[in-house]
């Protein structure tokens, strides 16, 4: 069965928030778990909407997918950035990738 990431309680302004991302599967296949921890901290810190964090996980998973490589926290650090700068930014693909549901069996 595959592990759920849960991002912890996170205290901010006397006040508990409870924010919970689950990484799908190309998201913990393609993403390093200091680039999750990232993905963590700056969803709880609230400093940027959280769209442009989901953004730049989209960016990130969509560049590990075509690198069939993690990306790991300075990359992501770089993404985040270009998606901060410009929301509309995108990771260029030949290609569209396609992901097996996690319920399939491949043989």
């Amino acid at each position: 069965m595959d592990k759920l990431y849960l991002a912890p309680n996170v205290s901010a302004s006397k006040r508990e928030l409870n924010i919970r991302r689950i990484f799908n599967e190309p998201e913990r296949r393609y993403l390093s778990l200091e680039t999750r921890s990232m993905v963590y901290g700056l969803l709880g810190s609230q400093s940027v909407p959280p769209d442009i964090t989901e953004s730049a996980v989209q960016q990130a998973v969509a560049l590990g997918s075509l690198s069939g490589e993690e990306v790991d926290a300075q990359t992501f650090e770089a993404l985040f950035h270009a998606v901060t700068l410009n929301p509309s930014f995108k990771i260029p693909f030949w290609f569209i990738p396609t992901f097996a549901p996690s319920d399939t069996w491949i043989c």
